[in-house]
């Protein structure tokens, strides 16, 4: 056994001294030959090779099964043409797959060829109908085409005309490292001559042409504001797009005089001699009326006085509370918040001031001052919906699909005014434009799209009473306290709670872990004093997860079944810890199976989490070599459309 565990340890520290030999070299090479040339360029085939970075090999690519079906097989097969096969990218041919084998092995049609043959052009329909509005075709069908662009609705008081789709830029960038960090941060001509720019730029053009005229950036958000801005002023300059055709936004937190005015320089330094003026500016993740808000306010005011600003707002991962309270300043033209059909996300189970839990009660106030509503990520943070649960799936049905579902839900039941994007590549506006496609057939009498969405909603509300119980439904995330209560030692009970039926009733594993995440990120000195503990909490992630050793009873003592709450809080943290990690099979066995994904190839500056700062500082140390590698469209993601082609 000692021989073991030396062995072991030994194994361990030669694992460690081969890992940072990997990081002196890497950063060796990134010293001498800059950024590497196969960064965003995404995972290699195992016969390529590079002398700037050492490839992991591409995973073995299995095509559908259904392929392997000759009477499904064939009639998948008819919906396909030489015409729309010219005109599928790659990345919608593996999308359309992805969702037909999905059908096909867990929907239900597995013995219905015909059926399987409709879906298949429905959603061959759905990646290239509005194809002709990106390269500005004239006729009577583009003209018809046309009107199913994406709509413009006034933004509360701003009246700004503003389309009801906006492009988040948050995954719009080359690296997360934010572009102010000495030292660290790569040069600008590197960031701007990258292919993460082109992409930039390809989506930016594709959002015009649909129709999309808002474009929303952040100060935090790695190279994201100034790379977004060189493409909007590129497209300037080329007569592609006048200034006052489009709208900005971009955001800075809420902080001292000093620090906010450092943060605003560099903002405008980005932003100010190329395009002129900001549409509209937001304090980030702000959670509660402070001296730092109401000295960022007065900045705002300033500048907006100046003509450099145009329509001040804010942006918010708070609790409900937190929010109302925001908005009740009456200080603010808009605000960009989370309520979507699964949750409130931070502020799902935590009072709404109104007698009711969650965001809704804060849109329903923000509309009656004539605010702006802008949803942030309805798509990710609303629900993982790219890589829907099988449930989630399922209850939506093959007629539309979630993503398309969760905006219209946002658009027609919340009231939002605009909801966010977080666009990777252009192939992800397919499903934004078939939702968009659907309010234009409904305003032309030729959908009832009420009828489509309650259906919908009456599947999943079925659902969620067979699991959890009406009584749950009616009162399970009532009277809870937000984290910023001292009863719960700022346990973030109501989020925990919506990530448990979540997880029961819809499977959204994925989602659900890494929500959990974020929560066990939050770092909890109990040396230190309440006020000091929660003054070191983020503002852009409240709370934390579930602690054994805190007793909870003041602050369930209002709630219908605490001992039911503190199940299923003990629940959440069995199955979400960091320490759990449930296999697929694991999965099935709960019910909680995945559904199709949509990701054809990761965003080019990778996809992260709270986790991942690691992986982001060695990404930059090694320029592109190390950390977050593999990005971009690779040699699995070529090779699935390569031989989905050939089986055509």
């Amino acid at each position: 056994t000692e021989s073991t565990e030396s062995f072991a340890k030994m194994g361990s520290m030669i694992s460690k001294i081969q890992f940072f030999s990997s990081v002196l070299v890497s950063i060796g090479n990134y010293s001498l030959f800059g950024w590497s040339k196969k960064a965003y360029l995404g995972d290699s085939s195992p016969e390529e090779k590079d002398t700037q970075q050492s490839p992991r090999p591409a995973p073995a690519i299995a095509l559908p099964t259904l392929l392997s079906n000759s009477t499904i097989y064939a009639a998948v097969k008819e919906a396909f043409t030489t015409k729309n096969l010219d005109l599928l990218s790659d990345e919608s041919l593996i999308k359309i797959f992805r969702q037909l084998e999905f059908w096909h092995k867990d929907g239900g049609l597995g013995n219905d060829p015909l059926a399987m043959k409709h879906l298949a052009h429905d959603l061959i329909e759905q990646s290239t109908w509005y194809l002709p509005l990106l390269t500005k075709q004239s006729g009577a069908a583009a003209c018809e085409i046309s009107s199913f662009k994406v709509p413009t609705v006034r933004f509360g008081k701003t009246n700004l005309n503003m389309s009801t789709v906006t492009c988040g830029g948050m995954r719009l960038q080359s690296t997360w490292m934010p572009d102010f960090v000495p030292l660290l941060r790569p040069s600008r001509k590197t960031v701007l001559g990258s292919l993460p720019q082109e992409n930039i730029k390809r989506c930016i053009r594709s959002c015009l042409a649909l129709g999309i005229n808002h474009f929303e950036t952040a100060r935090f958000y790695g190279t994201s504001e100034y790379q977004m801005v060189e493409a909007l002023y590129e497209l300037i300059q080329e007569g592609e797009v006048k200034r006052e055709d489009f709208i900005l936004q971009t955001k800075i937190p809420a902080s001292s005089d000093k620090t906010f005015r450092k943060f605003w320089k560099q903002s405008w330094d980005n932003i100010g001699e190329k395009l002129g003026y900001i549409d509209l500016f937001s304090l980030h993740a702000v959670a509660e009326v402070n001296d730092n808000l109401l000295t960022s306010l007065d900045i705002c005011e300033e500048l907006k006085r100046t003509g450099k600003i145009r329509h001040i707002g804010f942006s918010t991962h708070g609790t409900s509370e937190q929010i109302m309270a925001l908005i009740n300043t009456e200080r603010f033209e808009y605000v960009n918040l989370h309520e979507h059909f699964f949750t409130s996300y931070h502020g799902t189970g935590t009072p709404d001031t109104r007698g009711g839990q969650g965001n809704l009660a804060c849109v329903k106030r923000a509309l009656e001052l004539d605010m702006g509503i802008f949803q942030i990520s309805p798509i990710d943070k609303g629900g993982k919906l790219f890589r829907p649960s099988k449930w989630v799936a399922t209850l939506v049905g093959k007629e539309l699909n979630p993503i398309s579902f969760a905006l219209l839900y946002g658009w027609k039941k919340i009231g939002v005014h605009t909801a966010s994007i977080g666009l990777a590549r252009p192939s992800d506006l397919e499903e934004v434009m078939n939702a968009a496609k659907l309010v234009a057939l409904e305003k032309q009498g030729k959908i009832n799209l009420d009828k489509i969405i309650n259906d919908i909603i009456d599947r999943m509300n079925v659902r969620k009473e067979q699991v959890v119980g009406n009584e749950w439904m009616e009162k399970g995330l009532l009277n809870i306290p937000g984290p910023y209560d001292e009863t719960t030692d700022a346990i973030h009970i109501g989020h925990i709670l919506g990530l448990h039926e979540l997880l029961t009733v819809f499977g959204m594993y994925e989602y659900c872990r890494d929500r959990y995440s974020s929560l066990e990120q939050t770092k909890w000195d109990k040396k230190k004093s309440w006020d000091e503990r929660v003054k070191n909490m983020s503002r852009a992630n409240p709370g934390r997860s579930y602690d054994a050793a805190v007793d909870l009873t003041s602050a369930l003592e209002k709630h219908y079944n605490p001992s039911l709450v503190l199940e299923k809080l003990k629940q959440v943290h069995e199955w979400l810890n960091d320490d759990t990690k449930l296999s697929d099979e694991e999965l099935d066995k709960r019910g909680w199976n995945k559904g199709y994904n949509l990701t054809v190839w990761t965003e080019m500056p990778g996809e992260v989490d709270s986790r991942a700062l690691h992986q982001i500082l060695l990404q930059v140390l090694t320029g592109g070599r190390m950390g977050l590698t593999q990005t971009g469209p690779g040699y699995s993601f070529r090779t699935e459309a390569q031989q989905l082609r050939q089986a055509l």
